[in-house]
Formats: C-alpha cells, structure tokens, sequence
C-alpha cells in the first residue's frame, strides 16, 4: 500500500526515547491490551516485545486522575482524509497504557476517545529505531461542530455551498459526517487544533477550514474576523516523499475520486530538456515502461534514517548550451491552475549535493515565448555538500506582490552537472491552508 501524506506544523516536536528505556516501562503491561494495523500492510507487533520490526509508540491515557481502561485510540497520519484506513487502532489496557508498534516514519495524530471525552495528540516518526513515548494525557470533554456549511466558509463562496450535498471530513482524525443540503454535524470531536474540509459531492474542488477548539466546545459558525488575534507564522510541511509516489501533500485531494491513476494535480516531475544529438542522462537509470513515465518515481530513495529523500545526478553533455535543462517541477495544486501564495512568508528544504541551482516560479494563467507558463521569479543557489536546511525569503524569490498571488508550479533547475539530495519542503507564512481554498 502507498501511504498518503502528511502535514506537520512545527513546534510539536515530541521526546524520543530509546528503546530500552521504553521496555522498562511496557513490559510489565504487556497482557491487557490489544491492537491492530486496519486496512494496511503494516501488521502490528515488533519494537519492544523484541522483534526486529523496529519502533512502537507509548502512551498512558487518563480521566480524571485515574486511568483511563478501555479507551479506543486511533493513530492516524497527519494529514490524511482517510481516517483509519491505513492507520492503526488499539485499545487501553486497565491501567490506560496502550502501544502501537511498527509504525513507519511520518507524521500521524494520536486520538484516544472514551464515552464523551477525548483528546488528540501530535506524533513525530523520525526513523525506524528509536521508540517514542508521549507520555501521560488526560482526555477533555469532546467538542460538537455542526450546522450550515455557508456559516464556515468565506461570503465570497459561501452561496455555492449553501445547499450543497457531500462529506465533511477532518485531516489526521477518524471523523467524517454526510452533508445534506448545506447541513452537517459531527460529534465526538477531540480538543484542539481542528482542520475541516468540506467535499462536494458533484465537484473536485474543497475547501479546507482551520479551528481552534476547547474542551467542551459547541460550535455552529466561526468567530467573526475581527475577534481573532493575528496567526502566528506557522510551517507547512507540503513535501517529504515517505510514501514513495509523486503526489505532494495535498495532490491527492485534486485527484479525479473515480479514476486512482488520475494525475490531475499536485504532483511532482522529473524532465529534462536535450538537443537532438545529445541529452542529459539522470541517474539512477529510469525505465518509463517500469515506472508509468514517472522518473521521479525512481529517485524517491531510501535514507538511513528508514525514512524517503530524493536523490539525483544531472550528467550534461560536453555539447551542452542554454537549451540543456534538467528540472524537477511540483504542481501547487490542479495541473495548470494558479494558486494565492501571497501568504507565504518563505519557503525553505533540506538540501545538499553539488553543482549549482535555482529555484524558478512560474504562473500558468501567463504564457511566455515556449507557450508552457510565465516564469514570474528566478533565485539562484549553489547546493551545500552537507545536508542543510535551506530557507528562501518568498519575496527574493518572487520580487512583485502580485505575481505571489498567482502560482502554478515550482521548480528546482539545472543547467549543468549536478548531485541533489532533497527532504522536506516547506511553506512559512500565516494561513497556509487557505492556498488550496476555491477562489
């Protein structure tokens, strides 16, 4: 199974433990409790009962002081709309102690529920070695979201939804509910930061809504702006190849939902431009019959933390001129379309290798001389030959505000030879979420 995405907002970073500090607290809890890997290949076991399966993550869940037996928890990853499918479950064993065990590297929210409490946890996988334990967490009471969908939603678009039929669902969270004539409700929901997306049931478009929830919350419409203090910043994690494919995080959202092999958007490539006499040769070698035409695809390898990087060598030709390109272009969001990136603040990716870059951003909605988009901005960069975090201010990258505001693609060029490594892309900036809102 290929896993989805996932999206990570800093400053949730949580404490790993090695694993013989997370055997001296398990193992005498090891009967009571149980668990299991639904609607995945992952199969749980391994981690402390011994195995060599690798990680487990730990927790003690309570309610009112006590501890919480019985509690269902659901391990989802962080940015998917799936819910369960995929993830795991388990259930607390008497003293509220639960583990759930050979979870691969990414990013998931931890939800445990029990009657009408519950709570959510943020949960970072960062290798396949080391074993997390989060600790001791009380459940709250869970907090209700219902009402007329126009009541969520920006007045500009809100007359096309106010009597829409379809599904609301939550990312990273076992929750969704059917929306029937603009109205829906949804109960049982943790405490916390909430991200509702609400889904037609006749179009591909979504509209994704961020809340911030309290214990015990019953909400039927969002605050009015003027009541909100400013966001802070946060960072969007769009990009860190671990299922392997060539979506970005939210590409599957713009596919068609009848068609899976539909790439409509939100996917990364890998070409190159060549002379008729010569081309640039891209290492590892790359079958298009094996590999669907993806070469991007092959160089989405392994790390040696167990988790995906992308890894590539640009081999230029002697006769190579300015016609010679090598490039890797991610789609914002539908093939073609443009996208707001005003609230971008930067953007920034773990890279390093050799030879020289640059960054180019370009606007479909504009056609230059190749007839294929405008490119609006250009930065160049010359790669680190030691993995480095790599930040980029947006508006050295795009000088003019209003061409922030209309993104199709943006891409990592070569004119010449050159190693790249590339983890983790990000966005910075306030809203973020509201890039992929239907204009």
């Amino acid at each position: 199974m290929i896993f989805k995405k996932k999206l990570y907002i800093k400053g949730m970073e949580l404490k790993q433990n090695k694993t013989k500090r997370v055997l001296t607290l398990i193992a005498p809890l090891a009967i009571g409790f149980s668990l299991c890997a639904c609607g995945s290949d992952n199969v749980a076991g391994g981690g402390p009962s011994g195995t060599e399966a690798g990680n487990a993550i730990t927790a003690q869940i309570l309610i009112a002081n006590a501890p919480a037996a019985n509690a269902r928890v659901k391990l989802v990853e962080h940015n998917s709309l799936s819910g369960i499918e995929g993830g795991f479950t388990a259930i607390a064993n008497d003293n509220g102690f639960v583990t759930i065990e050979k979870v691969p590297v990414g990013n998931y929210t931890m939800e445990a529920t029990l009657n009408e409490s519950a709570v959510q946890l943020s949960v970072d996988i960062k290798d396949t070695i080391n074993d997390v334990d989060l600790g001791a967490h009380s459940l709250q009471k869970s907090v209700y979201i219902g009402g007329s969908v126009a009541n969520f939603i920006a007045d500009s678009i809100s007359e096309n939804f106010k009597n829409m039929n379809g599904f609301v669902k939550f990312r990273g969270l076992d929750h969704s509910a059917t929306i029937k004539d603009g109205k829906f409700e949804v109960k049982g929901l943790p405490a916390g930061n909430l991200n509702l997306v609400f889904i037609p049931a006749n179009a591909t478009d979504t509209v994704y809504v961020p809340i911030t929830t309290d214990a015990g919350d019953s909400i039927t419409t969002l605050k009015p702006q003027d009541s909100i203090p400013e966001n802070k910043n946060e960072t969007l994690l769009i990009d860190d190849f671990e299922d392997g494919d060539n979506l970005h995080l939210y590409g599957s959202d713009f596919k068609d939902p009848i068609n899976i092999f539909d790439p409509s958007g939100g996917w990364t490539l890998l070409a190159t431009n060549y002379g008729p006499k010569a081309k640039v040769n891209i290492y590892p070698e790359y079958s298009a019959s094996e590999n669907s035409g993806h070469p991007f695809l092959v160089v989405i390898q392994g790390d040696e933390n167990g988790g995906n990087e992308v890894n590539v060598n640009f081999d230029f030709p002697d006769s190579a001129d300015s016609s010679f390109v090598a490039i890797i272009m991610l789609y914002i969001g539908k093939q073609y379309t443009t996208y707001d990136l005003s609230s971008v603040d930067s953007i920034a990716f773990d890279a390093w290798g050799s030879g020289d870059a640059e960054i180019q951003i370009v606007d479909g909605s504009r056609k230059d001389i190749t007839g294929i988009g405008y490119t609006t901005g250009k930065y160049a960069f010359t790669l680190p030959k030691t993995k480095t975090n790599l930040k980029f201010a947006w508006a050295d990258i795009v000088p003019k505000a209003e061409d922030r505001k209309s993104v199709t693609s943006i891409s990592i060029v070569f004119h010449n030879d050159a190693k790249l490594h590339l983890d983790n892309l990000e966005f910075i900036g306030k809203d973020l979420l509201n890039i992929w809102k239907q204009q």
